[in-house]
């Protein structure tokens, strides 16, 4: 007997795999609506991915977008938007021993030959232009962190490391306008530790600056 339609589809994406579209991986899919990928095996260790997606670009100008997620606001009001969340968490009952825990990850790599100005970057924060804005701050990156309780290690916002071979030209390298380097608010709040009017004593320690290519010192003292 020939199944209906909405049986027969609910029969095939029942099985274990479903292939949609090309074996030539040149095919195109179009989903409208909601979609949703729910995997939450219940044990093993094979369990690589929720989701998978791998392009290849054999374009040799503008832009190929490996993923491509917008998402628009489209009523007035306090609502806010993510375009991309990403989430790590070690649940409840769990210990992460030596695990490493990203909730998002960027990587760029050359594999073949990179010329002329091209631009490298693992991550790329961008506020676009538009509309005047009014709002409390408004930035390119934000961090932040809801750490409530002690931690053991070192706890920062930032951290940098450099774990090539090649030794970096500079840690930060700052361009466009601006009327101030470092704003640091000390106001209201914990103390800050690394805010101080303590007279400065011992030697000298400083730290090497470029500004416009040449080189200036900052210069560091212990307080007493």
């Amino acid at each position: 007997m020939q199944l209906a339609k909405k049986e027969w589809v609910n029969d095939l994406l029942s099985a274990a795999t479903v292939y949609i579209g090309s074996a030539l991986k040149n095919g195109y899919v179009r989903l409208t609506g909601h979609v949703k990928v729910d995997n939450r095996p219940s044990g093993g260790t094979t369990d690589d991915y929720a989701l998978q997606v791998r392009s290849e670009s054999a374009k040799t100008s503008g832009t190929h977008w490996g993923v491509d997620c917008e998402t628009h606001l489209k009523k007035t009001g306090s609502a806010s938007i993510r375009s991309v969340q990403g989430v790590a968490v070690v649940d409840s009952t769990f210990t992460a021993t030596g695990a490493t825990l990203n909730g998002v990850y960027g990587q760029v790599r050359n594999d073949g030959a990179i010329a002329g100005a091209s631009f490298l970057a693992a991550l790329y924060g961008v506020l676009e232009a538009g509309q005047a804005i009014t709002a409390s701050h408004v930035c390119a990156a934000w961090l932040d962190s809801h750490q409530a309780n002690a931690v053991t290690g070192e706890h920062e916002l930032l951290y940098m490391s450099n774990n090539g071979a090649a030794s970096l030209d500079q840690v930060i390298y700052a361009s466009g306008q601006a009327e101030t380097l470092l704003h640091v608010n000390a106001a209201g709040g914990p103390a800050l530790n690394y805010v101080s009017d303590g007279a400065a004593v011992g030697a000298v320690k400083k730290i090497k600056i470029k500004i416009n290519g040449v080189e200036y010192y900052i210069n560091c003292n212990l307080i007493s």
